[in-house]
């Protein structure tokens, strides 16, 4: 790490810290394209796609390790796949089988060049698979230390480079595919109690890989969750404020800050100060249309509470398919509207759309920065 990276690793602190309100950052989260970046034509992005990615395109970025469970980390949880078809675009079909104590669950997954998994089929499908999202909350903290030991050998990689070490602690909801979105707040309808039930388990397994992360050199923790055009915002008060909140609290207080994602509408969810409810170092992102519903950006930065940083809110589509200048344009007007106010500059959504040139991530490092 060069002298000029420490003393910027050292503002960012400070930034997220709330001792530095002058500095402008920008992170830039390549998700599933760190893989297409390094020239792979399926699965996910390693740590050394990630690091390669942020040597070529210098940001601020913080470099997130997925706490998702790996079959060689925690062999209960590994699915044996079928294929089932292999498609002309490149995709394939897998038919995915685990079994748990309580029988035999099954999903259809799908694999595309360049792109992580997506759920085809889910295997939480009635009142009776909830006994799979709790299999796997217990086998998380069961295996909490062994996962945060893989992790930490994975930060000296991210900081010597000069960037900020962070983790993923997601809902074993949405973590591990085992539901579909739509279906979450269907199942929360139905199932109030069970569904209850379940996020208590989750929400405790999640307290434990923090204890598991205390003093592995994690400084942030990466959460979130659907916003308003799936979820409801009964859904967010009962459900998710409670836990989210606590689940930050006790970030806090193991010297940990937390980043809480909604891509989606949260327009609603600012208004009605559930937001600030939360209480996360960072949310992301006060998107407009067409990812989300914020169509003032100015008006939802500064309806949020200042202790609160805020992030984004470049569109993906505009990075995938727009003109340098007009990112630079698009760059510039973030700037404007969020002017007065600690916020980090990023996309819309954590992430960035296969296909997007080159240049125009450069353009918007450049615009930020």
């Amino acid at each position: 790490m060069s002298y000029g990276d420490i003393i910027r690793l050292n503002r960012y602190r400070e930034f997220l810290n709330g001792e530095q309100q002058t500095c402008s950052f920008i992170s830039l989260n390549p998700s599933s394209f760190a893989a297409t970046f390094a020239g792979k034509t399926g699965g996910y992005p390693t740590l050394d796609d990630e690091v390669a990615f942020h040597k070529a395109f210098p940001n601020d970025s913080m470099i997130a390790l997925s706490s998702a469970v790996f079959p060689d980390l925690v062999p209960t949880l590994k699915w044996q796949r079928k294929c089932i078809e292999k498609k002309s675009d490149g995709s394939t079909i897998w038919q995915e089988t685990i079994r748990i104590p309580t029988g035999i669950k099954t999903r259809v997954v799908a694999e595309q060049p360049g792109t992580t998994n997506w759920l085809m089929e889910p295997a939480v499908k009635s009142y009776d698979d909830f006994d799979l999202i709790d299999f796997y909350s217990t086998q998380i903290t069961e295996h909490a230390t062994i996962i945060a030991a893989d992790i930490k050998k994975k930060i000296p990689e991210i900081t010597n480079v000069g960037l900020m070490a962070g983790a993923v602690i997601l809902s074993a909801f949405e973590m591990h595919y085992l539901i579909d979105y739509p279906d979450m707040p269907l199942f929360y309808i139905d199932n109030p109690l069970r569904y209850m039930e379940s996020v208590k388990r989750v929400h405790a397994n999640n307290l434990a890989l923090l204890d598991a992360f205390a003093g592995t050199g994690i400084e942030i923790i990466f959460t979130g969750s659907a916003g308003l055009e799936l979820l409801s915002p009964q859904i967010f008060r009962e459900a998710i404020v409670p836990f989210q909140r606590e689940f930050n609290d006790y970030a806090r207080s193991l010297k940990m800050h937390s980043c809480y994602h909604i891509c989606g509408h949260s327009r609603q969810l600012i208004e009605m100060k559930i937001i600030d409810q939360i209480k996360p170092t960072i949310f992301e992102t006060c998107s407009s249309p067409p990812c989300g519903n914020n169509l003032d950006l100015r008006k939802a930065v500064f309806e949020i509470n200042e202790e609160i940083i805020t992030k984004g809110n470049l569109p993906l589509e505009l990075l995938l398919e727009g003109t340098p200048a007009k990112i630079m344009e698009a760059v510039h007007f973030i700037k404007e509207k969020t002017a007065g106010r600690r916020h980090i500059i990023g996309q819309a959504d954590a992430t960035i759309l296969d296909g997007t040139p080159h240049e125009n991530i450069r353009a918007f490092i450049q615009a930020a920065q």
